[in-house]
């Protein structure tokens, strides 16, 4: 949605543009739908950025530079440890997100 926005465009000018309807492409925006592969590529066709970048967010490349450095210096078994933080914090911000929506 943000970088529809930044470009000027309003859903239905989107939807139009990648072939579904309004409420669809509304329902993708509101996290309630996954789109399909040929769908989110026809999103990246016309917003640009990689499917990446709508599935996961970008990560700027001087983060993502600064975590390589980090996670290099790291033994296996904090690597281990690492990847399982980071699946519960995702686990977790994925339900305190679900449950703001049923507000």
């Amino acid at each position: 949605m943000q970088k529809r926005k930044e470009k000027g465009f309003t859903q239905e000018f989107l939807s139009e543009k990648i072939g579904i309807s309004k409420n669809h492409l509304s329902s993708i925006e509101r996290g309630l739908y996954v789109p399909t592969t040929k769908c989110l590529l026809n999103i990246c066709d016309v917003l640009g950025e990689t499917p990446d970048y709508y599935l996961i967010g970008s990560i700027a490349p001087q983060d993502e530079n600064e975590t390589i450095k980090l996670l290099k210096k790291c033994q296996p078994n904090q690597i281990r440890l690492i990847n399982k933080l980071i699946e519960v914090y995702i686990n977790e911000t994925k339900i305190i997100d679900e449950n703001k929506n049923k507000c």
